[in-house]
């Protein structure tokens, strides 16, 4: 027969099992043999249990961005591209207008001269 101490210590696993149980739910999801042999292997390759893998799947899937932000995300990506462009552009020019000016000994205006030459 068993202790008192016994007897407590497996209640008290039971009453935190059934706790744990609580904060949870069941859901069941049919595989094919063949997809449940790659989602296993999968998991096996992440070190971790088929249930873990799966469900950080699932979560993984549910917060990603929708196709509305991976649209937004991929305009601001291409503005900046934009961006970057147009000043690579810029730059070529004032460096060719600049090995120019070395190259020919043009003449250089001060900013009020070049102002009255263009009558602003």
């Amino acid at each position: 027969m068993p202790a008192d101490a016994d007897i407590r210590f497996d209640l008290q696993a039971l009453v935190l099992h059934l706790c744990h149980m609580a904060d949870t739910a069941t859901t069941t999801i049919r595989l094919n043999p063949a997809a449940k042999r790659r989602v296993n292997a999968a998991a096996r390759r992440h070190g971790v249990s088929t249930h873990k893998f799966i469900v950080d799947a699932a979560l993984a899937r549910a917060e990603a961005p929708t196709n509305d932000d991976r649209l937004a995300q991929l305009a601001a990506l291409i503005n900046q591209l934009k961006g970057a462009v147009e000043d690579e552009i810029d730059f070529r020019i004032a460096d060719a207008a600049w090995k120019r000016h070395l190259k020919e000994k043009t003449r250089l205006y001060t900013p009020e001269e070049a102002k009255r030459e263009l009558g602003l």
